[in-house]
């Protein structure tokens, strides 16, 4: 059967999707750790068993050591969260599920809501909730006071933009990222 309905306003991406395949790409692959799960386009860190788990980050030390896991790619193939607390949280991906990692390439993040992004800029990622802001994991240009911090050799490649996938906004910015290999 032919499709008879097209997108004429289609977003240019979603949360956690691989930009392109023309440049090296490294990814790995965790178990969410928080019973809250993870959301696509966040940045994670080691969990508990940090050879197992990640989880978002709750302090500065987590993003700027170097130990930073990466960003939680998107797979428009995977099921929903089915948990009710992942559920609760907005969240794509439930506790213990496995996620993929993106640790080098370019991947479209999430941003706070409120956030200016500008190509070439470096990027933040918050660790606190505080001014203009709510979701630990998410990606900003700044530090508001003690909420985010810079994550080394992650450079913002776009400005942000806001796009919608099924009634959900988002701001989104391309990320282009080169954590080391763990």
């Amino acid at each position: 059967m032919p499709q008879t309905v097209h997108a004429s306003d289609m977003p240019q991406a979603h949360p956690g999707l691989v930009a392109d395949s023309g440049i090296v790409q490294d990814t790995i692959s965790r178990l969410v750790e928080d019973a809250a799960g993870a959301l696509s386009g966040t940045f994670l860190v080691p969990g508990t068993d940090a050879e197992n788990q990640a989880l978002v980050p709750t302090s500065a030390a987590e993003i700027t050591d170097g130990d930073g896991l990466g960003v939680v790619m998107y797979d428009a193939s995977k099921a929903p969260a089915a948990t009710a607390a992942a559920q609760a949280a907005d969240n794509d991906h439930d506790v213990e599920q496995s996620v993929p990692l993106v640790q080098k390439g370019r991947v479209w993040v999430i941003c706070d809501a409120g956030a200016t992004i500008t190509a070439n800029s470096q990027a933040f990622v918050r660790y606190a909730t505080g001014a203009g802001g709510t979701r630990l994991g998410v990606f900003r240009e700044d530090d508001p006071g003690s909420e985010a911090a810079a994550l080394p050799n992650g450079v913002f490649r776009s400005a942000h933009q806001d796009v919608v996938f099924q009634a959900d906004t988002y701001r989104v910015a391309l990320l282009e990222i080169n954590l080391p290999t763990v």
